[in-house]
């Protein structure tokens, strides 16, 4: 690779400059005035297609991307730097490309083009997401905040003056604020999980401890007349991993479970060893519910993803739930999924690494 014509990088060493071109991030394409590629980095490689050794090749007939070829010429021509964005047709893909001219300072005219090229893809998805948080966010607290003005203003228009419509009002007020609440937690949660500033306490945890964690939601599984029941394999080995988190996992799906089965259904919790690796242990939550549509299957574990609003009982859920016991699994190594058939029920199941101590301890949790 040569050095720009009489300018600064001119003073540096070919051999020197050729390894610092090559260790970059961005992709570098330096090309002629008759589009021959004089020098093309890995990562220009890479993201443009290129063949293994692409000097000395002609850019139309070895870049498959028209746009840069076009950029090149408008940069040969104007002899000043332009730039343009590559995107590909499904928007998975997003490039930046810079072109600026190596003027010859005898003729001044551009006999060389370099080739910045910056993959920005991460960057945008990482904005797409930003978006959709905040609107998401927004659109959250959009029905509590405005039904909590409404009720002030109910209170203020008279309805203190009536003891039992004011008691009322409070309490409801109290539920939607509540609800604010619980959702600025979970948000907080997600971020530390996310972020990886999760503190976790790993030691061998009974899968027994775990699928007791559900036994908190038995009150609201009887108002609905749901039955829970528990199946644990006795020869089920421990888990290894935070208990009060992974119990606050079990929680999350049975709640789910709660909220979408209809009275008279149930709510199975079981544990085994999984089949198919020794070295996991198999939480399942099952339910006899409506079911989740093949189209939303893919898409529950994400944050503020609800299936089938119609479904959702009014002032239930901030749709954070899944997202959360989601990262809190991967975190400790394991993995989650949903198998669902609509008007059938659902199960989802966890996989999480088993402790591998001597045999199957039955005491309590050992204490680091």
């Amino acid at each position: 690779m040569s050095a720009p014509h009489g300018g600064p990088m001119s003073t540096i060493p070919p051999l020197l400059l050729e390894r610092l071109v090559e260790s970059l991030h961005d992709g570098v394409l330096v090309v002629d005035s008759d589009h021959r590629i004089l020098h093309a980095n890995p990562p220009a490689r890479t993201l443009l297609l290129l063949p293994e050794e692409p000097v000395g090749l002609r850019m139309e007939e070895s870049v498959a991307d028209y746009r840069v070829s076009l950029l090149v010429d408008g940069c040969l021509s104007s002899g000043t730097a332009a730039e343009r964005e590559l995107s590909d047709p499904l928007d998975v893909r997003h490039i930046l490309a810079q072109a600026v001219p190596v003027v010859d300072p005898v003729t001044s005219s551009a006999v060389e083009v370099l080739v910045i090229l910056r993959d920005e893809t991460r960057v945008r998805r990482l904005e797409t997401v930003r978006r959709d948080f905040v609107a998401n966010v927004s659109h959250e607290l959009r029905t509590p905040v405005a039904a909590i003005q409404l009720l002030v203003e109910t209170l203020l228009g008279g309805a203190l003056d009536e003891r039992a419509v004011a008691h009322e009002f409070v309490s409801r007020i109290g539920l939607e604020v509540a609800h604010m609440g619980q959702m600025v937690a979970e948000l907080i949660e997600l971020s530390t999980i996310e972020s990886g500033r999760l503190s976790m306490r790993m030691e061998p945890t009974p899968v027994t401890e775990l699928v007791a964690a559900a036994e908190r939601l038995r009150p609201l599984a009887d108002e609905r007349r749901l039955q829970l029941r528990y199946e644990v394999d006795p020869t089920t080995p421990h888990v290894f991993g935070d208990g009060t988190r992974l119990g606050q996992v079990v929680r999350n799906l049975v709640h789910n479970a709660i909220k979408f089965t209809q009275p008279g259904g149930s709510i199975t919790v079981s544990a085994r060893r999984a089949e198919d690796d020794g070295d996991m242990v198999e939480l399942t939550v099952t339910d006899t519910g409506c079911g989740i549509a093949a189209d939303d299957l893919r898409r529950v574990f994400e944050r503020f993803y609800k299936a089938d609003r119609s479904r959702r009982r009014e002032g239930e859920g901030s749709g954070l739930g899944l997202a959360i016991a989601r990262h809190t699994v991967e975190a400790h190594g394991g993995r989650i999924a949903v198998e669902s058939t609509p008007g059938r029920g659902a199960s989802f199941v966890v996989l999480l690494p088993a402790f591998r101590g001597a045999g199957t301890m039955t005491t309590g949790r050992r204490r680091g």
